[in-house]
């Protein structure tokens, strides 16, 4: 059926022809320039997406890990504060731990390590020198004559490189 002709409210007109510009014809440049927002936008989302899963699976082993809520939150308080006085990560190693000439922290994490008495909360250090780790807070042992003393609990393996 022909209805061009029966109905006045309905006009047809030829569609003029397409030009390309890379995104397809005029119309669709706005689009193109559209979904590639979107695209970007998307990505950006999904990486801040995985950061956050990152970070919450830390928080939730942290939590885990430690004797209770409160006490893993004021570990981590009493971390960054030690961390903020010390002038930063990289003055806290050198201070801990012997440092070796030419010798540079690469990176610092939060962690605990495990003992036989227990998850002890701490730091551990990377450089290309070594691996080392220092508790947050000192422990009680008692000397050979019964003294009682405070330390820091501390582990460090040296990567030793033969050529």
């Amino acid at each position: 059926m022909d209805y061009s002709n029966n109905n006045p409210y309905l006009q047809f007109a030829p569609v003029p022809q397409a030009t390309t510009n890379g995104y397809g014809t005029n119309g669709n440049r706005s689009m193109g320039k559209i979904r590639d927002a979107l695209n970007r936008c998307g990505k950006r989302v999904e990486l801040a997406t995985r950061k956050a899963e990152v970070y919450a699976d830390n928080i939730w082993h942290h939590f885990k890990v430690s004797p209770s809520l409160a006490d893993a939150a004021m570990a981590r308080i009493a971390q960054g504060t030690k961390v903020l006085a010390e002038g930063g990560h990289d003055k806290v190693f050198q201070q801990t731990f012997e440092v070796l000439p030419g010798e540079k922290l690469l990176n610092a994490y939060a962690c605990y390590i495990s003992t036989s008495t227990g998850p002890v909360i701490g730091t551990l250090y990377v450089s290309p020198k070594k691996v080392a780790f220092c508790s947050e807070y000192p422990f009680c042992y008692y000397s050979s004559t019964g003294q009682q003393q405070w330390m820091y609990y501390k582990v460090y393996v040296t990567i030793y490189f033969i050529s």
